[in-house]
């Protein structure tokens, strides 16, 4: 049996809060830098703890997913600030139940039932996003994923009978 291999990268958009978080944030770094020298040494505490949020938090806001098909799985893994890279989800495609384009009818039959939902999209308008079904243990996950072509036509070609949906 021969191994296929696809990948795919989408960046999720911008949310309109983010550019109010990052400044919000940067604004309360300087104002505890500019209180703990003039006022205070103990505002310089909260500098340290701003500092602390800008290492850690916001590089989180600029996110971009990569999926992998690789050996009969998708691997979803997140990229932040194009620098650190970590390993979201895993599903094993042999629990797969389907694999369709959003709207299409095979997926009515989940719309009612309890899922857990992951979404890995950009979060544009207008996507041409896929849904993914699949068992994990007692829970169904239903993934939304915007794969490219070529990824949709490499999990087709193992599965064919459980891709639904036009390229």
């Amino acid at each position: 049996m021969e191994d296929r291999y696809a990948e795919c990268l989408v960046a999720r958009n911008p949310r309109p809060y983010d550019t109010l978080v990052r400044g919000a944030v940067w604004g309360l770094t300087a104002l505890f830098l500019i209180a703990g020298l003039l006022l205070n040494f103990i505002f310089l505490a909260g500098f340290v703890a701003m500092i602390l949020v800008v290492i850690f938090c916001l590089p989180r806001l600029s996110v971009e997913y990569e999926y992998l098909y690789v050996s009969r799985s998708i691997e979803i893994d997140s990229i932040f600030s194009k620098e650190k890279r970590k390993r979201t989800a895993e599903y094993d495609l042999e629990q797969m139940e389907i694999f369709a384009a959003e709207g299409a009818y095979q997926l009515d039959e989940y719309k009612n039932m309890k899922t857990v939902d992951r979404d890995y999209t950009s979060g544009g308008e207008g996507i041409k996003a896929w849904i993914l079904i699949v068992r994990s243990g007692q829970d169904i996950h239903r993934v939304r994923l915007e794969p490219n072509d070529e990824f949709v036509k490499t999990v087709r070609s193992v599965y064919p009978r459980k891709v639904f949906g036009t390229i």
